[in-house]
Order: structure tokens, then sequence, then C-alpha cells
């Protein structure tokens, strides 16, 4: 074991990393705690107000039934003009997805009978001018390329005959 602490013997020999303690903590590192805390309380606080709440309206409710009565008659006709609303927002958005599949069935139409066609059309371009290519390739390039190669090869041995009389 070795003496000093800072001195590491491990596998990787690489030394541990500083990590400073009491007063000499970094200001960040104190106050993170503190930090970390205050959404905690807040919401502990919140909680605390909408139970409280929640308990006062209960008894206020309970206290006086005629007040309780007009307030679950309101609420009833909320909930029922917020069902309503509701339904017309379904009602839209069924209509909207029949709409948008009805439209998708036109792309799939429109790509089966006319890109089709036009895609067969290109491709059988690309191959006659690729066969064409071809062609010309082998009927007239490579007999010229065959006569230039032994023009510089009859060149060549010109050349190396000239040369070797000088």
């Amino acid at each position: 074991m070795p003496k000093n602490h800072t001195q590491y013997t491990g596998v990787f020999d690489a030394p541990p990393a500083p990590h400073p303690t009491g007063p000499n903590l970094p200001e960040m590192e104190r106050s993170g705690a503190a930090g970390r805390r205050l959404p905690m309380l807040v919401a502990l606080a919140l909680a605390v107000i909408l139970i409280a709440g929640v308990i006062l309206f209960s008894v206020f409710m309970f206290r006086n039934p005629a007040t309780a009565a007009t307030l679950r008659d309101i609420f009833l006709v909320v909930l029922g003009v917020q069902s309503m609303i509701i339904g017309l927002l379904l009602i839209a958005i069924l209509t909207a997805v029949v709409y948008l599949v009805l439209k998708l069935h036109d792309l799939i139409h429109l790509v089966q009978t006319e890109l089709r066609p036009i895609m067969q059309q290109a491709d059988d371009t690309v191959r006659t001018v690729r066969s064409r290519a071809i062609f010309i390739s082998d009927s007239a390039v490579k007999p010229v390329i065959e006569v230039m190669a032994c023009v510089a090869a009859v060149k060549s041995i010109i050349r190396s005959f000239t040369r070797s009389e000088q």
C-alpha cells in the first residue's frame, strides 16, 4: 500500500482526481445543494396549498348546500358544452383523416397510371443509349484505337532505329 494517498499504483496508473472538501468547496458546489432543494420545496408548498384549498372548499360547500347545488348545476352545463365541443372536434378530425386517405389513394393511382409508364420509357431510353454507345465503341472507336496503337508502335520502332544510328 502506498504511503502517500496521492500516489496510485492501480492497473491504469492514473491518479484519482482531487476533490476539495470543507471550506475550499467551489461556490457552485455549495449552492448546488440548496438549488436542488428549491424545486422540491416549491412543489411541497403548492401541494399543501392545494390540499388546504380543497379542504376549505369542501367545508364551505358542506355548510352552504344551496351554493353547492348552484355550482353543481353550472359544472354540469360546462361539462355538457365541453362534450359537444369535443364531439365536433372529433368529427372534424375524422373528416380530415378521410380526406387525407382519399388524397393518398389519388396519389397512388397517379403513380401507377402515369408515372410508371414514364419511368418505363425512361428505362427503355437509357438501355437504348447504352447499347448504342457499346455498338459505337466496338465498331468505331476500338478499331481507331487499334490503328493508332499500331502507328505508335511503328513510330517507336523507327525512332529506336534512328537513334541507334546517330
